[in-house]
């Protein structure tokens, strides 16, 4: 009977530490997934950074600047939306785990911080649009390119930023599987 008893109080704290340790491992794989996401998505932004700026490298004329500005800022729009649907995802993460809460709550922040710094770029080329003149448009592109640079050392640490959070969340993870 004492053995009974012992099997049982074994069975359940077995139980009860695999139902813990799924539930911890189910909220990392809900919070990893928006950022796998983040991931792939940046590998496309970039390819459509590139070949906007490649169009300006290879602008002729007004026309084609004016063009390559309205691709640029169509990019930079596209990413907007995926960060904050990934920032929406992220937040709708249903997540118990108070470490894992504030892990995700710090992963919105920059996706936020990092929109903001998408937004500034487009502020900044959108006169490049509308630019009537190549002379106008050399003036608004020196302009352009200050606040880009701005923009561009924001992202880089918001990307290191991201880049020890996310260390902090795969090492918190794997100790709790």
């Amino acid at each position: 009977m004492s053995s009974q008893k012992a099997l049982t109080l074994l069975s359940s704290l077995i139980l009860i530490g695999l139902t813990s340790c799924g539930g911890s491992v189910s909220q990392c794989k809900q919070l990893a997934s928006p950022i796998n996401e983040a991931k792939g998505f940046v590998q496309e932004y970039e390819q459509d950074m590139d070949q906007a700026l490649a169009q300006f490298s290879s602008a002729q004329n007004l026309g084609d600047i004016n063009t390559a500005a309205k691709d640029y800022i169509s990019a930079v729009e596209k990413a907007r939306a995926q960060l904050d649907a990934i920032a929406q995802e992220t937040s709708n993460a249903s997540i118990d785990d108070e470490q894992l809460n504030e892990y995700r709550q710090q992963y919105v922040t920059l996706l936020t911080q990092w929109n903001g710094a998408l937004t500034s770029a487009r502020d900044a080329m959108q006169p490049l649009t509308e630019a009537s003149t190549e002379e106008e448009a050399r003036n608004v592109f020196s302009r352009f390119q200050a606040q880009t640079d701005s923009a561009y050392s924001a992202i880089q640490t918001i990307d290191l930023q991201e880049a020890a959070l996310i260390e902090g969340i795969n090492a918190y993870c794997d100790a709790s599987s």
